[in-house]
């Protein structure tokens, strides 16, 4: 196992990675990179067979970002290799983890004895949207009360969207990620800094990049990409201030409605607890998926 530390050097080589083994929502390279900070260090595990895990350092910790860079056969192997490597090797605590249901049940099965995975801390609920069934004009009585709002929305309202790529006023946008934070009625952790790096970057690695504009005012901001190797489109963000009744709903309508138009097959739009799934739930995914966020201690 190899460790790489300039992980902005070693592009290349995780792209490479995350072209041929890449299946999660976040297995994105330049969003990747956001996740560092003035307390953590990205620094991508390779293998010999070109497998991988990007991780990220937070003092006496490790977190892998993400599920492993590897076929469905190596992956856990491939964590519980890098596990015993770096306890043996480094003075850490734990090591975090975020992964889908099924990979964490197999991991905990084959943990080793040295090993043991502490309570799950919480976990997050991933509405997928099939866009082939989604009707934009919100018809019949099901859709009626979404239907309702849209259109007394942008009745009262001036609704505009603008490629956020192109957008000048970053502070903005930025002025939106903190608003956003203070209202936000979810309990999970969530950090600031991968959000304001996004923008900062302009949202490298993003295949769509909108922003909202309601009555001149910039209060929303959709974009994603596509997860590799398969036909689905990842929300990773999907962020507004608050500053409107049903702005939220409008925001969430509209990516809906653009990745239908752009000729997306399915959409993936990112994990919540139970009020955020509340929410989504609203707009009728054909599917959902549960992801879990633990650590793993030595023994």
């Amino acid at each position: 196992m190899i460790f790489f530390e300039d992980t902005l050097s070693e592009r290349q080589r995780i792209e490479e990675a995350i072209k041929k083994y890449g299946y999660a929502s976040e297995h994105n390279f330049w969003w990747y990179q956001c996740q560092a900070n003035k307390e953590s260090k990205n620094i991508f595990a390779e293998y010999e067979d070109g497998t991988g895990l990007l991780t990220i350092k937070k003092k006496d910790k490790y977190i892998i970002f993400s599920s492993p860079l590897a076929p469905e056969s190596r992956r856990v192997p491939v964590i519980i290799e890098y596990l015993n490597c770096v306890f043996q090797s480094q003075k850490i605590e734990k090591v975090t983890f975020e992964l889908e249901d099924e990979l964490y049940k197999k991991l905990i099965k084959a943990l080793p004895a040295t090993l043991k995975a502490r309570k799950i801390n919480y976990s997050l609920t991933c509405p997928v949207y099939n866009l082939e069934n989604f009707e934009p004009d919100l018809p019949g009585n099901r859709w009626k009360t979404l239907r309702k709002e849209k259109n007394k929305f942008y009745r009262n309202h001036s609704v505009l969207i603008s490629d956020a790529k192109t957008y000048k006023d970053k502070g903005a946008l930025h002025y939106i990620i903190n608003e956003w934070r203070k209202k936000r009625s979810g309990h999970d952790r969530t950090h600031l800094s991968p959000y304001h790096n996004f923008i900062n970057e302009n949202f490298k690695g993003s295949t769509e990049a909108r922003i909202l504009i309601v009555d001149e005012k910039t209060c929303g901001i959709n974009a994603g990409w596509m997860i590799p190797n398969s036909n689905r489109f990842y929300g990773s963000l999907g962020i507004h201030d608050y500053s409107i009744s049903g702005l939220g709903d409008i925001l969430y309508l509209e990516d809906l409605t653009w990745l239908k138009t752009k000729g997306y097959k399915e959409a993936d739009m990112g994990g919540g607890e139970t009020a955020l799934t509340n929410f989504k739930n609203k707009f009728r995914p054909e599917s959902f998926y549960r992801t879990y966020i633990f650590s793993v201690v030595k023994q």
